[in-house]
């Protein structure tokens, strides 16, 4: 049952009958102890009422009740002063004896339950005994009088609660309708204002969402629109480069023209694969494997890789970290995160220049600091680099602009930033980066 007006209407309907069984039952219990106390009293009025004699005088029936007759089913008993047999009996009864108790008792006879009640007058005995069922008869006749008015009501007390359950979800009928008919690109906030106040936190919930959906197709867009842009210019360096090898003349021309021509692929290919490398992040941020990773190797690692490139500008990489450090996250990306950074500190770095990374835990943190000892970057910039495609306009360095904007994003995907500030040993930037420590995987 997955409709919240049927599963409303069957719980209210269901609530109430519930509801009215258990009134039903109290009400029962309340008249059966009042018809106890009403027939136990035409009981002993019954039994004091009989004068003995030779014209024995019986009780007479009080008028009609709306019950039954409180004299319906009783028998009177005289017993005489001797003998075996009773003086009188208004109907045969067995098991009532001459030593049946003064006052009221309770017997059973064959399989039926009797009230008795008896007294002496003068020298005789006179019980009046009566079924207990007739008790429990009038007792259920009087509850079944009573809630049939209210069981009757039942087919309108269902209509109202249905009434009610549709007036009431209409308008989760307007909100339906409303997105319905928007268009697949119309993100607006819904309306909240004359809404249910337990409506509006689903109606909050939704307009956040589109919010986000918003803002995250307007980075989409915005990313696509950078990247065409971007792509735009290593294309058509190629093309050119690709006509200026058709023209070359003379072999030493054309190997110039077919070097420019590869430099010219290679960034493109390069842009690319950071393109990719960016997409890839962003839809998958939610998705990642994460596990507790070993910082030091994966830092090693980079520091090798990286060593042939440092050498061909003469820098020289410094690299101080720990035997292990174990943090959570994705080891793939955080290996772009940390080659990224070597490689931003490669790019900016002059010839001959240093660099100098540390790895460092303390305080239950794995920090990763690499510094170099290029230009740096002033403090009004140090937001801006992170842009995708930013550049700034006194780098000579060609490039991209999404390295920065990598590793940001796979900081964030772990919880963290990348803080840039200047090295106070190198004179260049320093960028740091702080990870929780995690205990080192079971093999």
């Amino acid at each position: 049952m997955r409709s919240i007006r049927a599963r409303l209407l069957i719980g209210l309907l269901g609530g109430m009958l519930v509801v009215q069984l258990a009134i039903y039952l109290l009400i029962y219990t309340r008249i059966e102890d009042e018809i106890d106390e009403l027939f136990d009293a035409e009981l002993e009025r019954s039994a004091l009422a009989v004068v003995p004699g030779p014209g024995m005088l019986l009780p007479v029936a009080p008028p009609q009740h709306k019950v039954d007759n409180p004299l319906a089913g009783m028998v009177i008993v005289v017993w005489g002063e001797s003998g075996e047999t009773p003086i009188f009996q208004s109907e045969p009864l067995q098991d009532v004896s001459r030593s049946t108790p003064l006052g009221f008792s309770k017997i059973l006879i064959g399989n039926q339950r009797w009230r008795l009640f008896a007294s002496r007058s003068g020298k005789q005995l006179v019980i009046a005994a009566q079924p207990r069922q007739v008790h429990i008869t009038a007792a259920r006749q009087i509850t079944l009088r009573t809630l049939l008015p209210s069981l009757s009501m039942l087919p309108l007390a269902g209509l109202m609660i249905w009434l009610a359950v549709y007036f009431g979800l209409q308008p989760l009928g307007r909100i339906t309708s409303e997105l319905r008919l928007r268009s697949h690109r119309d993100l607006s906030p819904l309306d909240a204002a004359r809404l249910p106040s337990d409506i509006v936190p689903v109606v909050q919930a939704l307009n956040d969402l589109m919010l986000r959906l918003s803002e995250a197709i307007s980075k989409q867009r915005q990313f696509i629109a950078d990247a065409a842009h971007e792509l735009l210019t290593p294309l058509t360096a190629v093309r050119l480069q690709a006509q200026m090898l058709a023209r070359a003349e003379g072999q030493t021309r054309q190997q110039e023209a077919m070097a420019e021509l590869q430099g010219g692929v290679s960034r493109a290919l390069k842009m690319a694969r950071q393109l990719l490398t960016l997409a890839r992040h962003d839809a998958g941020a939610d998705v990642q494997p994460i596990a507790s990773v070993d910082l030091a190797t994966i830092v090693a690692q980079v520091v090798a890789i990286h060593m042939p490139l440092a050498a061909t500008k003469s820098i020289y990489i410094q690299a101080d970290t720990v035997q292990s450090a174990y943090v959570s996250g994705n080891e793939d990306a955080l290996n772009t995160l940390a080659a990224n950074l070597v490689e931003n500190a490669i790019k900016y770095s002059e010839s001959g220049g240093v660099i100098r990374i540390r790895l460092r835990q303390r305080a239950g943190l794995v920090s990763l600091e690499v510094e170099d000892s290029g230009p740096g970057i002033p403090p009004e910039d140090r937001e801006r680099v992170f842009d995708r495609f930013y550049r700034r306009v006194e780098s000579t360095e060609s490039g991209s602009g999404l390295g920065l904007a990598i590793a940001r994003d796979i900081a964030r995907q772990h919880q963290t930033t990348i803080l840039l500030d200047s090295s106070n040993d190198l004179g260049g930037l320093k960028a740091c980066v702080s990870f929780g420590v995690t205990s080192m995987p079971d093999v």
